[in-house]
């Protein structure tokens, strides 16, 4: 795990809702009065660390001042786009439809509860590419 993000969340069991109807896990074994964080899994593979804001306050002070979001997006791989688009469609904001890059990988944006933009693309393609080194 070379980079883990940590998400900031308002309500952390909205968010992990949210998160289990697109498909993820979560593993909750970490979370404790005052430490309220859990893992985000997909397809069995570590994603993300969701946090609750008011305890990541807590635990960094550096960030009190900070607003929950960021400007960028964090990227998902998937083994068959179609039906993760047709299904993430059904619970969440599509903020950008399929589309291809330059290279010809497939992928689509949608935004969590928090604002997040997530990136989905195709594995087999991702791993494939030009990109493969790093995926």
């Amino acid at each position: 795990m070379p980079f883990a993000p940590c998400i900031s969340v308002q309500d952390t069991a909205a968010s992990l809702a949210f998160y289990k109807k697109l498909g993820f896990d979560v593993d909750s074994r970490a979370a404790r009065p005052g430490d309220d964080i859990h893992m985000l899994l997909f397809e069995g593979d570590f994603c993300a660390m969701i946090y609750r804001n008011e305890d990541l306050k807590h635990w960094l002070p550096v960030l009190k001042d900070t607003p929950i979001g960021f400007a960028g997006m964090f990227y998902l791989s998937v083994d068959d786009l179609d039906a993760a688009h047709r299904h993430i469609a059904e619970n969440a904001e599509i903020v950008k439809e399929l589309t291809a890059d330059h290279t010809g990988q497939r992928m689509f944006y949608f935004r969590d509860l928090d604002g997040y933009v997530i990136g989905v693309n195709e594995k087999a393609a991702l791993e494939a590419s030009e990109m493969g080194k790093y995926a």
